[in-house]
């Protein structure tokens, strides 16, 4: 909870916005369409200690959050995007490519901030210690801010090591935040 803070208050310079922007009058208070950590991914291997959480907040306006954490030591490549519920969970990185470049294109989405960390420390292997491994450590944040006409936004996830490969999709439960039952059109 403690690595959220910076992203929940927003006061680091790291994570300033591009630019300024207008989210309308303000309509009390904001509902949360998912919290802290309501997308989550803790994986551990021998190699590899992966965590990805994040949180989608909707302003009451038309505009949506979506905030993303992301923090691995080991080797990989992790992609974070957003997509329509109607997107399939696929494995095949460069069909992955493509239809995510023509997907993105449905919603009204900009990177608001967007940050990336890397280390490289020599320690005691996990699988064997009387060697020494280098290991990488890699850590991301990102903020997109979307506005409409969007009617659902899921956050997707790709993770891709020599060990380990990860495809999640996580999708708001609209019904569970409001009183009226939500039906997606996509």
């Amino acid at each position: 909870r403690e690595l959220w803070g910076a992203l929940e208050n927003r006061a680091g310079p790291d994570l300033a916005p591009r630019a300024p922007r207008d989210l309308g009058p303000a309509s009390g208070r904001l509902q949360k369409l998912f919290g802290w950590g309501d997308f989550y991914s803790n994986i551990k291997t021998v190699k590899l200690n992966l965590l990805i959480t994040g949180k989608v907040v909707d302003h009451g306006n038309g505009t949506v959050n979506v905030f993303f954490q992301h923090n691995s030591t080991g080797h990989g490549n992790i992609s974070v995007s957003l997509v329509p519920p109607t997107k399939a969970v696929e494995f095949d990185l460069e069909q992955q490519i493509f239809i995510e470049a023509k997907e993105s294109k449905v919603f009204n989405c900009r990177v608001e901030s967007e940050q990336v960390a890397r280390a490289r420390k020599t320690s005691l292997c996990t699988y064997d210690p009387a060697r020494s491994c280098s290991q990488e450590h890699t850590r991301s944040r990102a903020a997109w801010l979307c506005s409409q006409p969007f009617k659902v936004v899921c956050v997707y996830i790709t993770f891709y090591s020599p060990d380990y490969r990860l495809v999640q999709k996580v999708c708001p439960d609209y019904n569970a935040h409001g009183r009226r039952p939500y039906f997606p059109s996509g």
